[in-house]
């Protein structure tokens, strides 16, 4: 999987869109097996809000999450 992909998967997901999902609730195939923690959670040495994704292959992804507008 690559960023393009897991910005796909995230954008139907907080969109609405059906995502088939597995048996842990997680889509199919591109996250069975991941793990998510916060970046406090993982040990992140930042202030910035948001999470890591990491993959059962070991390939890692940081997503930060910044609000643009109140």
């Amino acid at each position: 999987m690559d960023e393009a992909r897991l910005s796909e998967i995230l954008v139907d997901l907080l969109d609405g869109h059906v995502v088939e999902l597995d048996d842990a609730g997680l889509p199919a195939d591109d996250l069975a097996g991941s793990a998510v923690e916060t970046f406090r959670d993982a040990g992140m040495l930042t202030d910035d809000a948001g999470f890591v994704v990491t993959l059962r292959d070991g390939s890692e992804f940081q997503i930060t999450v910044v609000q643009s507008r109140k």
